[in-house]
């Protein structure tokens, strides 16, 4: 019936025995994709994936087929939720680190501190990173099981966008960290700025880079990735709730037919 799935993109061999019934690549049942394009208004139909769409960005934008209302309503509250608080977040003060006495600064610490253990068998100076680290790389390796499906986990882009606008925020988190490697004032958890001790993690980081005189550039760059990040997850979200309202709309009229 069709030689390249709508959803997905993937392309079919012809005459294979799946290519008439359904893809085998995202189990889209052609028939009932037919049969709803005929009867949903054009409106609907944005929610299907546009046949030439690149298989990456149709997977980021793949949503199911019957979206539940009362999820869809806590997704949204969800999103506006996330969209305030890391706006609040990312308009902290950089240099004066009130970012550290936030709430997400608590959720990322004890990760943070779990890095620089993870990472002793690869030496000194990825030990002292790793906890940087780690707090990024887990909310990315938690989007990338939630897009693909790792280990069998079920796929859900919506909880993939907010891995990556958690990823965005800890990186936020990170500038005011860096900033002070140049000038350390921030108060450790042993109770002692970086120039009372032997100098957190950045100091180490940036001194062993030949960096320490450009941690406010670094924490600068930082704190625009984080932004530009947080916009992204922010979009990705948006164009979700965007579909799922669609494929909500579609579901109901199912039900009553």
């Amino acid at each position: 019936m069709l030689q390249k799935c709508p959803k997905c993109g993937y392309a079919h061999e012809p005459g294979g025995p799946q290519t008439r019934l359904a893809c085998p690549a995202c189990g889209l049942i052609f028939a009932k994709y037919l049969q709803a394009q005929q009867r949903n208004s054009p409106s609907g139909a944005i929610a299907e994936a546009a046949p030439d769409r690149p298989a990456l960005l149709a997977r980021l934008l793949y949503v199911p087929d019957r979206v539940e209302s009362l999820g869809f309503y806590g997704r949204c509250a969800a999103y506006a939720f996330l969209l305030v608080w890391g706006w609040r977040l990312y308009a902290m003060d950089l240099g004066a680190a009130d970012i550290m006495n936030s709430f997400m600064h608590l959720i990322v610490l004890p990760i943070h501190e779990a890095g620089h253990l993870l990472f002793i068998p690869f030496g000194h100076f990825m030990s002292v990173l790793g906890g940087s680290l780690l707090q990024v790389l887990l909310p990315l390796v938690l989007m990338a099981s939630f897009v693909f499906g790792f280990g069998g986990s079920r796929r859900d882009n919506f909880a993939a966008s907010v891995m990556l606008w958690w990823a965005a925020v800890s990186i936020i988190d990170l500038a005011p960290y860096i900033w002070d490697a140049f000038d350390p004032k921030l108060i450790l958890l042993g109770g002692k700025t970086g120039a009372e001790s032997d100098g957190h993690d950045w100091q180490n980081i940036l001194g062993d880079l030949g960096m320490i005189r450009r941690a406010h550039l670094v924490a600068g760059i930082a704190h625009t990735l984080g932004l530009v990040l947080m916009l992204g997850a922010n979009t990705w979200g948006a164009a979700l709730l965007y579909l799922q309202f669609h494929r909500r709309d579609s579901s109901a009229l199912e039900e009553d037919g």
